[in-house]
């Protein structure tokens, strides 16, 4: 049986129209509801969104399941922006988690991404330090996940290299506690993309595909300017990822997400559009059974 994934789009591509302008970006003029996103990545034939709760309103959740069932669309909750569990030093956070939990559950929900912390904690502590801290209380967290019969997604959010969250999963070793592999992420704790696809694919659920234009004054510091370009006009090896998905089985989410955007490409929307096209014909070009038939 071919391998199947699923392309989409992640809500974070739109973070302009949702109010969050960054010190890189101008504010478009525009703002986009729930509903607007939803019907834009149905437009262009998305498999799957993802929906930032720092965007949401509880209250919206009933508008995404109606109008993701209009456009036949998986949606996933993404939780966390923009520095999650804090490192484990929030109980706040760890209770806005199990809040988002029983929330995602009770419209059908099964997969949520999480974040442990940001950039911004890179280097604050040793990374072991950091660690031990986490488990006990990503082992809660995935208890209460699975009770309600969900899967957790924790992504290398650039606090932790992806070889290093391997280990971090791996030492909770909850079933449920998979991953969310952002390829810019990686590059911006200068860990080597290819390889670091190998390591993680096997416990991967999600996959942020992202393309960035390299800035030589950023290398080196995560905080710094690593802006987007569309899929395959960057300089980041897209095509050498979907390859390596493809030979380690993977059979996840594919989802699209822009950060700020070079200057080349000011347009979000239309990067996003040209995204699409681009990885459907990549994939189809490659004889990939990583398509949905």
């Amino acid at each position: 049986m071919a391998l199947t994934v699923k392309i989409g789009i992640g809500q974070f591509s739109y973070h302009r129209y949702f109010g969050e302008i960054t010190r890189w970006e101008a504010d478009p003029g525009f703002r986009w509801t729930v509903a607007d996103f939803i019907q834009r990545a149905g437009s262009l034939g998305s498999d799957a969104i993802s929906l930032q709760t720092h965007y949401l309103n509880p209250k919206d959740l009933k508008v995404v399941k109606d109008e993701c069932r209009v456009f036949n669309l998986i949606w996933i909750i993404e939780w966390g922006h923009p520095d999650g569990l804090q490192m484990g030093t929030s109980p706040e956070a760890a209770a806005d988690l199990k809040r988002w939990l029983h929330l995602t559950s009770a419209l059908g929900g099964k997969l949520v991404r999480i974040v442990a912390g940001y950039s911004t904690y890179r280097g604050r502590e040793p990374v072991p330090t950091q660690m031990v801290r986490l488990i006990p209380l990503l082992r809660e967290m995935c208890q209460e996940a699975a009770d309600l019969g969900i899967v957790l997604a924790l992504e290398n959010h650039a606090d932790f290299t992806p070889l290093e969250l391997v280990e971090l999963i791996g030492q909770v070793g909850a079933p449920n506690l998979r991953a969310t592999f952002d390829m810019g992420n990686c590059v911006r704790l200068d860990a080597d993309l290819i390889e670091s696809t190998r390591c993680i694919t096997p416990i991967t659920e999600i996959v942020h595909l992202k393309d960035l234009w390299l800035l030589e004054n950023s290398r080196g510091d995560p905080n710094a300017s690593w802006p987007s370009a569309p899929l395959g006009r960057g300089m980041l090896d897209v095509p050498g990822v979907l390859r390596v998905l493809h030979e380690q089985g993977f059979d996840g989410y594919l989802l699209i997400e822009m950060a700020h955007m070079y200057s080349t490409w000011p347009d979000e929307d239309k990067a996003v559009t040209e995204s699409v096209l681009w990885l459907k014909k990549t994939l189809e070009n490659q004889g990939s059974s990583l398509l949905r038939h």
